[in-house]
């Protein structure tokens, strides 16, 4: 979710606070349907949007010189283009994900992250120089999307978006599955999002997670970061 004093020129990147609720689910067809059937939740509407393919390579390098400086590397590739993106490891709460990311689209089908000119870029040159950065493994998503959208405002609130992922590792071997529902926050004010998520956890037995994607491609491909030296 967008801040004043962290958002960066467009044309160079974004810097933003990111809002998520993350939930496990066991019936993803039972969800999909509660959703289309319920056009309006509370104050808030909820509409579908196309799905997307998306696909995720985490990176670092030998010495773990980005996890050492707080954030995980992502790269993703997507229909609409490439982009890269370091995530905060922390969370700013324990019952929601709220992180700093920073992203920047690249032009390069298969770019090299840290010549990009913007955020991403200068940071990841900053915290790995020249060291060769190497993929850690590989997330395929079939992803699902819903925009919620307040309609006393022109823009989404947030996204709900349904999750069928494949892990791999960086040799390409499949190492596991995940099915899971995350609700971004696209925008202040979170008290109709916040209400939304719990009647979503009432109503469609979800559950809350802990883990994230990258703390779990990690145990997946049995990858254990050393302690900073």
């Amino acid at each position: 979710m967008p801040s004043p004093e962290d958002a960066v020129s467009p044309l160079s990147g974004t810097d933003v606070r990111e809002i998520e609720w993350q939930m496990a689910v066991e019936d993803p067809e039972a969800l999909r349907r509660w959703l289309l059937e319920h056009k309006r939740v509370g104050a808030l509407l909820i509409l579908p949007r196309p799905r997307r393919l998306l696909r995720d390579t985490y990176l670092d390098t030998g010495d773990w010189r980005i996890f050492h400086g707080g954030f995980a590397l992502r790269l993703r590739e997507s229909a609409e283009g490439v982009e890269a993106t370091l995530k905060s490891l922390s969370s700013a709460r324990e019952d929601v994900a709220d992180r700093r990311e920073i992203t920047e689209a690249l032009a390069e089908p298969r770019p090299w992250v840290r010549d990009a000119p913007g955020p991403v870029g200068s940071r990841v040159r900053r915290l790995a120089g020249t060291v060769t950065l190497k993929p850690l493994f590989v997330v395929h998503t079939s992803r699902e999307r819903f925009a919620v959208r307040n309609p006393l405002q022109p823009e989404d609130a947030g996204e709900i978006a349904l999750d069928e992922t494949e892990f791999r590792s960086g040799a390409d071997i499949p190492i596991g599955r995940l099915r899971r529902v995350e609700v971004e926050a696209l925008r202040p004010p979170l008290a109709a999002l916040e209400q939304l998520v719990r009647t979503l956890r009432e109503q469609c037995g979800l559950e809350p997670v802990r883990e994230n994607k990258f703390a779990m491609g990690l145990r997946l491909a049995g990858l254990v970061p050393p302690p900073p030296m």
